[in-house]
């Protein structure tokens, strides 16, 4: 507990005495009148805690939820010996609370997140790895439609192919995140999932290792999608998904599978928007390719769509607004995005895989020269929209479609082509007409 103390001082007057070295005389030595002393109040002075008696704190209520979560799983089911043997020697992970709570201040573009994926090192590793494991990616492309150079892209990006995938203690950082992390309706579900695949016999403890955020193996599955898709590709009763290339890969594939993957469909087409173009259809509504076409919408050589396409289902993505970059996303953009739910994440999985195939990279330049807004100039941007009438849903420096909306109806309501896209001159726009 914080302690404060109150420092009161007072200056004391007194008179004057005749000093033994002075000559005394007959006058009466005068009285002098005391000196008023105006006393200041202080602010009591704060002291801080000594740092044990914070970790102490720390410790005694990490204790405390121990008891309190051991005691919610028995209840739930789950093996007291488990319990003890995980949650009852978890320990405080301080990495985790500190990178939990941290925000970061700005972002990469989503043109520099691309060219980073695209690496000499990534495409080199990839072409390695589909000559390496060729007879495996075959089957794998047989068992569950998802081609290979998906399957090499994310492992890729998630783990450098294997070569990165953290060295945290996977029980002690999701306790961590369950006890003090903001993410702690999370961090306890996938504590359940690590208790529910241990009590399965599908992995060994000291095999739970990964990111601090809950993330393990090759390909990154948190906990419960380790539970729910993870595959023993070799049948010898362990899915390791740490260093069996197989099981990482084959699980991956099911994952997708599961969640809709179409092997018959591609994951994005670069696309030519006609003159005077309405960027607001790019709001995430599905239309064939035959009504977007109506529309004047061309593939990159200015061709129209042979009549296998014209079928299919697309959204439009303007991820970069009007000077950059134009895609139609399929089904399998929003499979990746079950996997990992970011736009930057998704393109640059396709851009990596159609270059591991041999096709060509993005043919538009990005706007290279836009700077991304930091998060407080979002949190200005989200304050000014909705000062002016235009609802964003709140001011929390996430831009997402309430956000969007806003944009482009401000873009509409001033003559701005509503590409929803925000670049610093037009946030200097926006923010003077408050």
């Amino acid at each position: 507990m914080i302690k404060y103390i109150t420092i009161l001082s007072l200056a004391l007057l007194t008179p004057l005495a005749a000093c033994a070295s002075v000559p005394a005389t007959s006058q009466p030595v005068p009285r002098l009148k005391p000196i008023a002393v105006k006393t200041v109040p202080t602010k009591p002075a704060q002291i801080k805690p000594d740092a044990s008696q914070v970790e102490r704190s720390q410790a005694e209520r990490f204790t405390a939820w121990k008891r309190d979560f051991i005691s919610r799983a028995l209840a739930k089911g789950y093996d007291s010996n488990l319990l003890r043997a995980t949650i009852g020697q978890a320990k405080i992970n301080p990495k985790a609370i500190l990178k939990d709570q941290t925000q970061p201040e700005f972002t990469r573009a989503i043109w520099v997140y691309v060219d980073g994926v695209m690496s000499d090192a990534r495409q080199n590793g990839g072409r390695a790895k589909l000559a390496k494991h060729a007879p495996l990616f075959t089957d794998l492309e047989n068992r569950y439609g998802v081609d290979r150079t998906i399957l090499t892209a994310i492992w890729g990006l998630e783990s450098a192919y294997g070569k990165i995938q953290g060295t945290d203690n996977m029980v002690n950082s999701l306790s961590t995140l369950a006890f003090e992390g903001r993410r702690s309706k999370f961090g306890e579900q996938q504590l359940f999932g690590i208790l529910d695949i241990l009590a399965a016999g599908d992995v060994r403890q000291e095999q739970l290792i990964g990111s601090w955020a809950g993330a393990m193996g090759m390909t990154q599955f948190i906990p419960t999608t380790f539970r729910d898709y993870a595959v023993d590709y070799d049948n010898d009763g362990n899915k390791d998904l740490w260093a069996n290339t197989g099981d990482a890969l084959a699980s991956t594939a099911y994952y997708l599978k599961r969640f809709g993957w179409r092997s018959t469909e591609p994951v994005t087409t670069e696309v030519i928007l006609p003159k005077g173009f309405d960027y607001g259809l790019a709001n995430g509504s599905k239309r064939t390719i035959s009504r977007w076409s109506a529309m004047g919408i061309r593939d990159m050589n200015g061709q129209n769509w042979s009549n296998d396409a014209l079928f299919l289902e697309a959204k439009l993505l303007i991820p970069a607004g009007a000077n950059g970059p134009v895609f139609f996303t399929f089904k399998n953009f929003d499979v990746i995005k079950k996997y990992n739910n970011s736009t930057s994440y998704a393109l640059g999985i396709n851009v990596l895989a159609d270059t591991l195939q041999g096709k060509s990279a993005i043919k538009r330049d990005w706007p290279r020269a836009d700077k991304p807004l930091s998060l407080t100039q979002k949190k200005q941007l989200q304050q000014a929209l909705t000062d002016q009438g235009y609802s964003t849903g709140g001011v929390d420096g996430m831009i997402g479609p309430n956000s969007r909306r806003a944009i482009r109806a401000w873009q509409r309501a001033n003559a701005v082509p509503a590409d929803g896209y925000v670049n610093q001159a037009l946030l200097k726009k926006i923010m003077t007409r408050r």
